[in-house]
């Protein structure tokens, strides 16, 4: 993301800015690099040779004390270094560490990490999948109309066809 975006993420979330704090590394363990900042710590997972994405985890616990985590959007593997610039800036105002994680396809494709999507489908009213599937088509139409890459585009069309919306399916 760019720098603007993070500061503005920041001031939403957290309701102060985004300034870069200092930090050190301060070791090197199985294929990780810690992070320590003033008062927290980044677990920066190394880049393997087939990642393709990077995506940062907050991890946390909840008002039960049940562990819970966050996850932000997937990046491109290029923004691995902006992502770990964002989670040390980020760090202190954080209660617990942030992971900075690269994935790969076989990350991507594991069968068990869509089963609480699944799940949670599988239990909506015929009313909320309904609705679900309305915002699906009116995204991907939107996606359609204004995006200026071909590519997404595309593949806006073809969950488009899947859902059996266009004239031809």
């Amino acid at each position: 993301m760019p720098e603007r975006k993070l500061e503005l993420f920041a001031q939403i979330i957290f309701g102060a800015g985004c300034d870069r704090l200092p930090c050190r590394l301060t070791g090197r363990g199985t294929g990780m690099a810690i992070i320590q900042t003033e008062r927290n710590r980044v677990h920066a997972h190394a880049i393997g040779d087939d990642d393709v994405f990077v995506r940062i985890s907050l991890l946390g616990y909840d008002e039960t004390g049940a562990r819970v985590a966050r996850h932000l959007r997937y990046e491109p593997i290029t923004e691995y270094q902006a992502a770990v610039d964002w989670a040390v800036s980020m760090a202190d105002l954080m209660a617990h560490p942030i992971h900075v994680v690269p994935l790969n396809g076989d990350d991507m494709r594991e069968p068990s990490r869509f089963g609480p999507i699944c799940d949670a489908v599988a239990s909506m009213t015929d009313q909320e999948r309904g609705d679900m599937r309305r915002v699906v088509v009116t995204t991907c139409c939107e996606v359609m109309r204004d995006c200026d890459d071909w590519q997404v585009r595309a593949d806006a069309y073809d969950i488009l066809r899947q859902l059996k919306v266009t004239h031809e399916s």
